[in-house]
Order: C-alpha cells, then sequence, then structure tokens
C-alpha cells in the first residue's frame, strides 16, 4: 500500500477511523512492554535489555495519540484542547498521584535525610512534568544509585508529557493543510530526531537518553502508523511476525543500544509492525489478546508506576541487593498494588459517567499541589527534624564528607586537568588551556581515564610526585567506548606526547564492572595508548560503599556515632574485577590491585579512627584517603618515585 493510496483512501472517507475501536492486542504489546522493564529493574539475569520495554511505550504512545487526534480531525475538523488534555488528565494524574503519596509515605520511615532531600526533588518534578530533566541533571559519579532512586522511571512520564504539548500543537499548527503534508512533516521530524540522537549520544549519552528531543522519533514512529493504520496492509501475518522476531531479538539476543540512537530502530520497528499488523486475524494477534496477557496490559501503566518505589524502597530499606526471593516477593506486590489501583483508580477516573470533568480536575489540582508542597518542604534538609536531637550528629557527618571531596577536587585539579562539563570550562576551552604536564621539564608519569583515574592522579600529587594528567568523567580509555568529547581529549594528549614529550609510566584507571573490557577491547586500548612508549599500569576497581550514607544514619540512631560498625562494601566484585585483569595482563601492561592497597589502610572500611573518613560511596577516595593511598602505593612500588 501506497502513502498515495492511503490518502486517497482517507480523503474520499471510505475508511474508518481505528482511534475508537478497542485492540485487545495492544493491551497485550504494553504487557510485553512493561514485564521485561520490571525484571531489569529487578535484576533479574536474561533482562539485560529489558529497558527497551520503554522503546516500545513510546512507540505505542506515539500510534494511539496521534490516532485520537486524527480521529477527532477528521470528524469535526479540528481539535479540542480541552477533550485532549482531559483525557490526559484522566489517564495519568490519579493514579501517579496515589503511588507517589504511598512513596512519600514509606520513604517517610526509610530514606535518610540526603537520601529524602533527593525524593522531594523528584517529587516536585513528577507533578511539573519535568522528570526527565531533573535526573538528567542529577546524573553523575556521586548521585544516589539509580536502583535506589524511587521515582527515577518518571523520567519516561516526563518525555511523553512533553510530547502531548508538541504533538497536538504541530496538529493545530497545519490544521489547514492536508494530511498527506501532516504525515511528511511528521516523517520528517521524526528522522531529524533520530539523527540528532545519533549525534548526542556519541557526545553526552545521557542526555540523548533522557532528553525529549532525541526521544521524540520513538513516539514519531508510532504517529506514523497511526497515519498508515486506517488502509489495508498486505501481507500481515508475515509483517506481524516479523516485527515479533524483531522485538524479541531486541530485547534477548541482540546487544542493547543503551540510548535512542540507529541501534534501537529494530526494537521500534518491530512495535510499529506488531501495530499496523497483528490484528485479531493473525497469529501474532491471538496471543497478544489472550486473556492473562491483556490484563497485563490492561493495568501497565500502575504495574510501571508502582514498581520502581518498591524496588528501591526494598534494597534501601535492606542496604544490600534483594535475594531473587525477595524480589519475586516485591514484583508480586506490585501485581497485586497495580491491580488494585486500576480497578480502584484508574476505571472510576477515566469514566466519564462515574467522575465528571469538575471532580477530576479538581481532584488532580489537590493532589497536585499537596504533592508539590511535600516536595517543597522536603526540598531544604530532607526532613531531617526525624532524627531529633541526632540531626547535627548526622548533617556533621556528610558535611566532613562534602568538605573532604571539596579538598580533593583541588588535588585532581578539576576543570584544569579534569574535565567534568557541569564543573569545567567548554570543551574547546578546557582543551586550549590545558596545561597538566607536571613540571616544566615534562612529568616522567601520564594519568588517564576517568574519574577514577583522577582519583590516582590525586594520590600521587599529594604525596608530591610530578604527573602529568588528562582525565574526563566518565570517560573510557577503549576507543570504541570513547564518547566524542572523551575522545577528543584523550587525542590530545596522545597527539601531546607522541613526538614531542615522552613519559615512562602511563597510569589507566576506568570504573568497569567485572569483565566489561573483553579482551579484544584491551588490545584496542593498548594499540590507542601504545603510540605513547610507555610501560603501562592498569589499576582494577575500588571496592564502593554503596550503602554508606545509610549505614551512617542507622549508626548514628542506634549508636549515636556514624562511624561505629561495619560497612558493607563490593570488595568481592572488585578482587574479581582484579582476577579479570591479571588474566588479560601481558608484557605491554601491568595490573594493579587497587582493592588490597584500599584494605591495607582500614581493614576495608571507609572509615580510619586516627585519620577519619577515607572513602565516598561509590569508589572514589576523599583527600586523606587519596593521600593514604598514594603513600601505599609508593611502598608497593617506589619506582613511581622517579
Amino acid at each position: 500500500m501506497t502513502v498515495e493510496a492511503v490518502f486517497k483512501s482517507l480523503s474520499s472517507g471510505s475508511v474508518k477511523p481505528a482511534a475508537h475501536t478497542y485492540r485487545p492486542e495492544i493491551d497485550g504489546l504494553r504487557a510485553v512492554a512493561v514485564l521485561p522493564v520490571l525484571l531489569f529493574h529487578a535484576g533479574l539475569a536474561g533482562f539485560e535489555n529489558g529497558y527497551l520495554g520503554v522503546d516500545i511505550f513510546f512507540v505505542i504512545s506515539g500510534y494511539l495519540i496521534t490516532g485520537i487526534l486524527l480521529d477527532e480531525r477528521r470528524r469535526t475538523g479540528k481539535v479540542s484542547f480541552i477533550s485532549f488534555y482531559e483525557r490526559r488528565l484522566r489517564r495519568i494524574l490519579p493514579a501517579l498521584a496515589v503511588v507517589v503519596t504511598a512513596s512519600a509515605a514509606a520513604a517517610w520511615f526509610v530514606l535518610t535525610p540526603v537520601r529524602m532531600e533527593e525524593f522531594s526533588k523528584s517529587v516536585i518534578s513528577a507533578f511539573t512534568f519535568s522528570a526527565n530533566f531533573w535526573f538528567l541533571a542529577q546524573t553523575h559519579y556521586f548521585s544516589t544509585a539509580t536502583d535506589e532512586q524511587p521515582l527515577i522511571h518518571l523520567w519516561s512520564l516526563g518525555v511523553e508529557e512533553q510530547f502531548y504539548v508538541a504533538l497536538p500543537l504541530l496538529v493545530l499548527l497545519t490544521n489547514r493543510i492536508p494530511e498527506k503534508a501532516l504525515f511528511v512533516a511528521i516523517g520528517v521530524l521524526g528522522v531529524a530526531s533520530l539523527l540528532l540522537s545519533e549525534l548526542v549520544s556519541a557526545a553526552s549519552p545521557d542526555a540523548a537518553f533522557y532528553r525529549p528531543d532525541t526521544r521524540a522519533w520513538e513516539l514519531l514512529a508510532g504517529a506514523a502508523c497511526a497515519f498508515l493504520a486506517s488502509g489495508k496492509i498486505c501481507f500481515p501475518q508475515l509483517l506481524a511476525a516479523a516485527g515479533a522476531a524483531l522485538i524479541a531479538l531486541s530485547l534477548f539476543v541482540l546487544p542493547g543500544p543503551g540510548l535512542p540512537n540507529f541501534l534501537a530502530v529494530p526494537v521500534c520497528l518491530g512495535t510499529a509492525l506488531v501495530l499496523l499488523s497483528a490484528t485479531g486475524a493473525s497469529g501474532i494477534g491471538r496471543i497478544l489478546a489472550a486473556p492473562g496477557i491483556t490484563h497485563i496490559g490492561l493495568i501497565s501503566y500502575s504495574l510501571y508506576l508502582w514498581h520502581q518505589p518498591l524496588l528501591a524502597l526494598a534494597r534501601v530499606r535492606q542496604m544490600a541487593p534483594l535475594s531473587t526471593g525477595l524480589t519475586c516477593m516485591v514484583l508480586a506486590i506490585c501485581v497485586v498494588l497495580a491491580s488494585a489501583t486500576w480497578y480502584f483508580v484508574e476505571r472510576p477516573f477515566r469514566d466519564r459517567s462515574r467522575t465528571d470533568r469538575k471532580t477530576v480536575v479538581a481532584c488532580s489540582a489537590f493532589a497536585a499541589s499537596a504533592l508539590v508542597g511535600f516536595g517543597a518542604a522536603g526540598s531544604g534538609d530532607g526532613y531531617a527534624f526525624r532524627y531529633g536531637e541526632l540531626k547535627e550528629k548526622y548533617f556533621a557527618s556528610v558535611d566532613v564528607i562534602d568538605d573532604l571531596q571539596s579538598t580533593k577536587s583541588k588535588a585532581i585539579r578539576m576543570g584544569i586537568c579534569h574535565f567534568r562539563a557541569d564543573r569545567s570550562p567548554p570543551l574547546d576551552r578546557f582543551l586550549e588551556d590545558w596545561n597538566c604536564r607536571g613540571s616544566a621539564s615534562g612529568a616522567d608519569t601520564l594519568v588517564v581515564g576517568d574519574s577514577h583515574a583522577a582519583d590516582k592522579a590525586a594520590a600521587l600529587r599529594l604525596n608530591g610526585i610530578d604527573i602529568a594528567q588528562m582525565t574526563g568523567a566518565g570517560c573510557s580509555v577503549v576507543p570504541s567506548l570513547m564518547s566524542r568529547d572523551c575522545r577528543r581529549l584523550f587525542d590530545k594528549v596522545v597527539a601531546e606526547y607522541t613526538g614531542f614529550h615522552r613519559v615512562d609510566r602511563l597510569i589507566i584507571a576506568n570504573k568497569q564492572l567485572p569483565n566489561i573490557y573483553t579482551r579484544q577491547q584491551v588490545a584496542e586500548a593498548i594499540k590507542f595508548w601504545q603510540p605513547l612508549g610507555a610501560r603501562i599500569f592498569w589499576f582494577s576497581d575500588m571496592p564502593q560503599f554503596t550503602e554508606l550514607e545509610d549505614r551512617k544514619a542507622q549508626n548514628i540512631l542506634a549508636r549515636g556515632d556514624a562511624s561505629s560498625g561495619a560497612f558493607p562494601s563490593t570488595l568481592d566484585e572488585a578482587r574479581r574485577n582484579y582476577a579479570y585483569m591479571v588474566d588479560l595482563e601481558h608484557g605491554q601492561f601491568t595490573a594493579v590491585d587497587s582493592a588490597s592497597l584500599f584494605c591495607s589502610l582500614s581493614e576495608c572500611q571507609p572509615f580510619v579512627k586516627s585519620r577519619g573518613w577515607i572513602a565516598s560511596p561509590y569508589g572514589h577516595l576523599t583527600a586523606i584517603g587519596a593521600y593514604l593511598f598514594g603513600q601505599k602505593l609508593l611502598q608497593h612500588d617506589p619506582t613511581f618515585r622517579s
């Protein structure tokens, strides 16, 4: 079927609009979208690409919303903004308010003031429809672990809500032009958004993930399907099967894109094919329309809302990863709560015969205002009065870490030798002004990598060792994994030290999960850095104290002393990481055991009685910790002094 044929049939009025025809297979597709997301956030093996369920949701949303707008435009010749936003209000606000209220009540008893302050601000972002921008602004190494943030999943709701503003405006502005022209406009915008997402993902992966303009192409893909849905589809059985196969391959076989760039096209194309072709007459359509699957689809919105707060708060309460049994219990509770929310909240508020417009608007306005007020009140100190007389001790322990981190920022030469976009000059100026070669004659040791490499630079610098440094937040040392900005940093330093200056030792450090660097990628990194002609020292991961703030708060409440008691860490993971690096070791690089050096300072704890706090939560050292780590490194290998 050609585009011309579609619009000819539309203009003749011979094809019925499908916007108000219930299709159970779309609810089935919603189930296919939400279940992988839940299992991914639950950390269950086999669902590493489960986050792609959000991409499926975006395509479905674009399809349904555009279908509603097109149907109204065809029937009345215009689009009613009041009716459109009333429908969105009925759909989104009631369930959102219930889940956030329940989450806030649980957070009151579970979250420390620092976490509660973050949570309070995220509540505000949820009801100002800006959660994606809020979480983008908070994305950095020192933020709370994402799987412990109760409302982080609402970023996708923010993107959709921003789409709900833009699309009706586009339809209104193009009200006098033929639908074919509107279809072409949506296609052009979609392609532009996809190209933009590819460009932005190279320079700033976090921005590509959260921004509405880099996600718009997924919603616009669904919008394009709404134009095509009214016509006859050739080979629907084959196309539906192909679409289902693309979705399955994306979820379980293909490498996950992580970002909404070209690698996310297969899952979105598969979703589009299923939307257009999987009717009740097709095999795929009948599977998706099965009662059990459609029930999950019907409750999918509430299920999506509930799962992250329950999982995150359970993790914080446990102060440890959830066991498989506990994870399954939490997911079962999610299904029960989602079913109840669908039946007692979503259905009544969406039914105009049971709840009129004034009631919906009044209830939504009251709930949103109350929750924004709650968020504003907690944004200052996270309702620290809950700690009573121990409040001052808690904030004193937080301030100590903050002060030590501020001191370390000077040691790593933030914005001078270490690039971080939110705390450095623009990249062009940073590169132009870069002067971190060490002494006038040049240093013998060059440090490269991410913020963990910057820690090693601080460790040596604080011990009087002359070093050169080029590090950047989140910068991999493997060329194929480098963002565009990181590549520019490292291309400069390689050019600088190839033929002009020479270094004897190259120190590399990157935050890495076990086995993230394959032999091929290590070889790729060695080849990239080989022109320097230096001996390479590759530092393994430090242990992380991901529950540091919660343990400190617990210790204050139990014993009045933040540093009392043991602090669990990811030491075993760090040791496995080192063992893996040793296995890859060969004549061109030497693996250095960061965990053993750290543990020789403090028995693998973040606090030393005679020195104070030496580690912050996510594998980073404080200033005093960096100084002591440097001393141990020099004892371990005195050649670093020369």
